[in-house]
């Protein structure tokens, strides 16, 4: 029985460095960013928020006025990002703002911080509990978003992808923000679930991207934008109303038959 108690022991003593490894906290992530090391995680949960910010090289990029223009903040992830089969429980930051004076008679300047990626970032077969918010962000190498779960709002407005961008296989619980977003190189969102309002007015897209499979369970709004020759919306479903008001594909008027 002292054996058997012993290897028991053994095993657990083994098994528990691996158990504790499946929590991670967010700021354990942020002060590696911090420190300019390459981020890679697999089957963890990340819990409280990964506020991205904030970080040690942030710099004021812009001024404030009394005329309300904002002042603004941007934080720069300078090293590769890598989430793989992970759970987000609190809300992913690239975008915040500060509008506590908001309800001031007289409007002072508010705050705004964003956050570039100058390397590329790898988000796959994740689940985002609360916010994902990349408004303004810019991302300079490839950005990978595949296969993910965002339960609340996914705000990309404004966003620039330079280089290739893919959401394919991704689910849109919420409000899914695209508007005014670019990308300049390849982009895909095949096989995308769009469970509500699906925002892609004045989105611009440089080379081709492809819809194809995608679903859109609510409002599709693509009023404005402007498809190069390759794009792709083959067998795609639109179960709610839709908005192709002065969309054009290689320069022509375009709306795809609904399925």
């Amino acid at each position: 029985m002292k054996t058997l108690l012993t290897s028991l022991l053994l095993v657990f003593i083994g098994v528990a460095p691996t158990l504790a490894q499946k929590t991670v906290r967010a700021s354990e992530i942020i002060d590696r960013i911090n420190r300019n090391e390459s981020v890679s995680y697999r089957d963890v949960t990340v819990t409280g928020d990964l506020d991205l910010t904030s970080l040690a090289n942030r710099k004021e990029i812009r001024e404030g006025s009394w005329k309300g223009e904002s002042q603004e903040f941007l934080s720069v992830v300078k090293a590769p990002i890598s989430f793989t089969n992970c759970t987000f429980t609190g809300k992913f930051l690239a975008y915040r703002t500060d509008e506590e004076n908001e309800r001031r008679l007289l409007k002072i300047s508010n705050k705004v911080y964003n956050t570039d990626f100058t390397e590329a970032v790898t988000v796959e077969n994740c689940v985002f509990e609360k916010d994902a918010a990349f408004k303004y962000s810019t991302f300079k190498q490839q950005a990978i978003f595949t296969g993910n779960t965002f339960r609340d709002g996914a705000l990309f407005k404004y966003a620039q992808f330079r280089s290739a961008a893919d959401f394919s296989g991704s689910s849109f619980g919420d409000y899914a923000d695209f508007k005014y977003t670019k990308f300049d190189e390849s982009s895909a969102f095949g096989n995308v679930t769009f469970e509500r309002y699906a925002d892609f007015k004045y989105t611009k897209f440089d080379e081709g991207v492809n819809f194809s499979q995608a679903r859109f369970a609510s409002t599709a709004d693509f009023k404005y934008t402007r498809f190069p020759r390759g794009t792709s919306f083959d067998n795609t479903r639109f179960d709610g109303s839709t908005d192709f008001k002065y969309t054009t594909l290689d320069g022509r008027k375009f709306a795809p038959s609904s399925r």
